[in-house]
């Protein structure tokens, strides 16, 4: 294990523009109310081409927000305190399991009771939940034996920056992915990829975009790093820091929404709860003081993104297979609504949705189970069985959308707004004429409903693109997992068979 770096005594006034976490109970956390006051920062924000003065008001992004905020609140329930948080022994303060550097395989499950929990909550449709966040921060810590021979002091930044985002219970997301441009360009050629433009003695100016930043606009900072592949990097564009929302000369200018006007809960279980927004993030001479700059000009941390990536792979992979035991309760539910268990065909397809479910759990519970601690201390689930997992997982994934779709028939076309059903002269009929097997008409409705916003809709299509290109396209996995998985006793076994020395 590598030696601990000297503390780097760093402000938390860059990445925290006003006291989040001022519970007096629990002094490192926060509940929805701070959280939502913690997002009125002055951050520029563009939506359908207009500046939005305050990202809780905004019809969009607020739903959005009303979502993660009950997640703050879950911090302090009683029935799921102790799945979203942990206690530091060090000071008897309870902290999110977001910020949580898991150095047994405990810890790993502490984080795994948090995935859970916001699955559950949004059934995976927010892919950059609060738990997610501060993966690359951690991966840091961990893979600090390498980073550490091109910056010495990289590992003290980094346990400062954690230091920061557990004491004010901060919702921190991914700046990774390049702009699309002209791929025939070399690397140094494409004017939009972000880099530093000056170096200063306090700091680095960068300018350039990101795109992607999914939940950056809801969340109070994000974390700077490069996509593979980097070989051709020029040293400029090699850089790993963090950022505030509001940071001077930072513009994010969002997509279109998805779930606009979609506040109807019994219409729509999971729009009604809004979304993640994506966006593209343009930086003009955006100033990060040194001690929030974890890494630059290293091309060691510029070449290992897959090695750094492992802990936000898992907890991607993670929240998918929890997602899947979902699919699997809809493909039962289904068959319970409409009674067509009798049928062979959709027993066997129930029976699909249900193996994509166990083959994943199977694969994420394995990989904790044979966990290993990196040369730096820092306990991480096994890499082969979260690299197969994901590419399982997205292979099949339409697969399993379009089974959902099957097994739904007409009850997906034949939806009926609760408006048109609450009419006193059809509410009747649709009561006497449309019941389920084991759920009346309009319970029947609302189900119809959500196997629409899981499967169907354009938010559905936006998670499904999403968990697609989140999870890296199946030819880099399968590059990766050729790589990376260790076949040595299988080689040997055959050898000592043969006698082939």
């Amino acid at each position: 294990m590598t030696a601990k770096s000297e503390k780097v005594v760093a402000s938390s006034d860059f990445v925290v523009s006003k006291p989040v976490a001022a519970n007096s109970v629990e002094p490192n956390l926060r509940d929805g109310r701070e959280y939502k006051e913690s997002l009125r920062d002055g951050r520029s924000i563009i939506l359908m081409g207009k500046e939005v003065e305050d990202v809780t008001r905004e019809p969009t992004l607020a739903r959005g927000i009303d979502t993660i905020s009950s997640y703050y609140d879950a911090q302090f329930d009683p029935s799921t305190r102790d799945d979203l948080t942990s206690i530091d022994p060090k000071t008897g303060r309870r902290f999110s399991n977001a910020w949580l550097v898991p150095y047994s395989k405990e810890d790993l499950y502490a984080h795994e009771r948090t995935i859970r929990v916001s699955t559950a909550q949004t059934f995976g449709t927010f892919g950059r939940p609060p738990d997610y966040g501060s993966t690359k921060a951690i991966s840091f810590v961990a893979w600090n034996h390498l980073i550490g021979k091109g910056d010495s002091e990289s590992l003290g930044k980094i346990e400062n920056f954690l230091d920061v985002g557990r004491r004010n219970n901060l919702l921190s997301a991914d700046i990774v992915v390049d702009v699309q441009a002209n791929r025939k360009l070399a690397a140094g050629e494409m004017k939009g990829r972000l880099r530093v433009v000056e170096e200063r003695r306090d700091g680095l100016v960068l300018s350039g975009a990101k795109a992607g930043n999914s939940a950056f606009a809801q969340g109070n900072i994000g974390t700077i790093s490069m996509p593979p592949p980097a070989q051709s990097l020029p040293e400029e564009c090699m850089i790993w820091a963090a950022i505030p929302a509001n940071a001077e000369g930072l513009r994010l200018l969002l997509r279109e929404p998805l779930t606009s006007g979609r506040e109807n809960v019994d219409d729509h279980p999971l729009d009604s709860l809004g979304e993640e927004a994506d966006g593209i993030l343009v930086f003009d001479r955006v100033f990060i003081p040194s001690e929030y700059v974890f890494s630059y000009k290293n091309p060691v941390t510029a070449n290992i993104y897959n090695i750094l990536g492992q802990f936000a792979f898992w907890k991607i992979a993670t929240r998918l297979s929890y997602r899947a035991e979902i699919f699997a309760g809809a493909a039962q539910m289904i068959v319970n609504a409409l009674g067509t268990d009798h049928i062979p065909a959709v027993r066997a397809m129930v029976a699909e949705v249900v193996q994509y479910a166990v083959v994943l759990r199977g694969m994420m519970v394995s990989a904790v189970e044979h966990a290993q601690p990196t040369e730096s201390g820092v306990m991480l689930p096994n890499h082969a069985f979260v690299t197969a997992g994901r590419l399982y997982a997205i292979e099949n994934y339409p697969r399993i959308m379009q089974t959902l779709r099957e097994l739904s028939g007409q009850g997906l076309i034949s939806r009926i707004p609760r408006e048109t059903w609450e009419r006193t002269d059809v509410k009747a009929l649709l009561d006497e004429y449309l019941p389920g097997y084991t759920v009346s008409a309009w319970e029947k409705n609302k189900f119809f409903n959500l196997i629409w916003d899981m499967t169907c809709g354009p938010h559905a299509m936006r998670v499904a693109l999403f968990e697609n290109i989140n999870a890296t396209p199946a030819p880099a996995l399968r590059e990766e997992l050729y790589r990376s998985y260790d076949r040595s006793e299988g080689i040997q076994a055959i050898k000592t068979r043969l006698g082939i020395v």
